[in-house]
C-alpha cells in the first residue's frame, strides 16, 4: 500500500519529534529593545508569528507561542511567551491550520484586539474569544486606528483538521499600510506568477516583505509544492515579483524538521540569495531579533548586541547577523 507523500512527510516528522532532543532557545528571549522613532519595526517571534509595530500601533501576526503542535515538539522556542506581550492592537491570521493559529495564544491576548481572518475562517471562530472578528475576501480592506488591512491572494490548503481542506478554502496573505509604511505578510503559501504580479501592481512601493521559505518539496517553477509552501528559491521569485524593497524569512526553525537537520532551511536560503544577488536586500534576522524600518535609510536590526542573547548559542557577528550568508552547522 502506498501512503501519500503528505501523510509520509506528517509521520516522519512525528516519529522525529519524539526520538528529538529538547527544543533549542531562541537566539534573542523576550522583547528586545526597538526605536520608537521609527515608524515601523517587527520581531520574528518564531515559525510565522511575527510582531509588529506601526507608530504606536500593534499588530500580531499567525500567532502560536506554544512549545508543541499536538505530538510535534517546537524545535525552536517562541522568542515570548503570554506575559511578555505587548498590548495588541489586531491579530491577522493568514489561515486556520494550528502552527499558524495557535486558539491558546488568541485567548491569552484578551478582549482587546480586532481579530482578522479570511472568509470562510468563521467555521473555526469559535475557539476565538474576542468579539470584534473580521473576515476578509480576497482584496478586502478593513481599517483599525488608521492602519489598513487589505486581504490579498495566496496558495495554500484550507481548513483546520487536516482533511477539512477538501471544502474549507480558508488562507490569504495581507497587505499592511501605516506610519507612512507598507508591509506585505505572505502567512504560508505556494507560487503563482500572476498572482504575486497583480499583488505587486496593485501595492507598489512595499516596504519589507515577511516571506516563508520551508518547507517544501519542490522549490522551482517546473517542480513546484503540490500543497502550496515555497523553498527559498521560490520565495525569491515572490519577493521579485511583489517589487518589494527588503524580505525577511519566515516560517521555518520551528516545526516540520528535524533536529539534525535544523540550518538546512538558512543553508538553503544562503545559496539561493547568493545566487541571485539579493544579498543586501534579504535580512535572514535570529529567532527574537527586531527589524527596525527608519523613515529614510536601511533597516536595522535589533537584539544581537542591545539584548541579552541566550548563552546556549552564540551570537552570529558582522553581516553574518543579518545577512543570510551564514548557516548554522550540522
Amino acid at each position: 500500500m502506498k501512503f501519500p507523500r503528505h501523510a509520509k512527510a506528517l509521520f516522519s516528522a512525528l516519529v522525529c519529534s519524539c526520538a528529538a532532543m529538547p527544543p533549542q532557545p531562541p537566539s534573542v528571549r523576550g522583547l528586545p529593545p526597538d526605536d520608537h522613532s521609527a515608524p515601523f519595526s517587527a520581531v520574528w517571534i518564531g515559525h510565522a508569528t511575527v510582531l509588529m509595530r506601526f507608530g504606536t500601533h500593534t499588530i500580531l501576526a499567525d500567532p502560536n507561542l506554544a512549545s508543541r503542535m499536538f505530538m510535534l515538539s517546537r524545535l525552536t522556542l517562541a522568542s515570548l511567551d503570554e506575559r511578555e506581550m505587548p498590548p495588541i492592537d489586531a491579530v491577522i491570521l493568514s489561515h486556520m491550520h494550528f502552527d499558524h493559529f495557535d486558539a491558546r495564544t488568541v485567548r491569552s491576548l484578551g478582549p482587546r484586539p480586532v481579530v482578522i481572518y479570511p472568509t470562510e475562517g468563521q467555521s473555526y471562530a469559535d475557539e476565538i474569544l474576542q468579539t470584534d472578528q473580521r473576515p476578509l475576501a480576497n482584496w478586502e480592506t478593513t481599517e483599525i486606528d488608521g492602519i489598513k488591512i487589505t486581504a490579498v491572494p495566496a496558495r495554500h490548503q484550507g481548513g483546520r483538521y487536516g482533511f477539512d481542506f477538501i471544502w474549507n478554502h480558508a488562507y490569504t496573505g495581507y497587505v499592511i499600510e501605516g506610519a507612512g509604511k507598507r508591509i506585505y505578510f505572505a502567512g504560508d503559501t505556494g507560487w503563482d506568477a500572476e498572482m504575486f504580479k497583480e499583488i505587486g501592481e496593485r501595492f507598489p512601493g512595499i516596504d519589507l516583505a515577511f516571506i516563508p521559505i520551508a518547507p517544501a518539496r519542490g522549490d522551482s517553477v517546473e517542480r513546484r509544492d503540490p500543497w502550496g509552501h515555497v523553498g527559498p528559491h521560490l520565495a525569491l521569485r515572490i519577493f521579485e515579483a511583489i517589487g518589494a524593497k527588503e524580505m525577511v524569512p519566515i516560517h521555518y526553525e520551528a516545526f516540520f524538521t528535524t533536529a539534525g537537520h535544523l540550518g538546512d532551511a538558512r543553508r538553503a536560503l544562503r545559496d539561493a540569495v547568493l545566487e541571485a544577488g539579493e544579498n543586501d536586500r534579504v535580512l535572514a534576522i535570529q529567532v527574537g531579533e527586531r527589524v527596525v524600518l527608519p523613515f529614510e535609510g536601511a533597516p536595522r536590526i535589533f537584539g544581537e548586541h542591545t539584548a541579552q542573547r541566550s548563552t546556549d548559542r552564540p551570537p552570529p557577528t558582522g553581516a553574518d547577523a543579518i545577512r543570510p550568508v551564514a548557516a548554522p552547522s550540522k
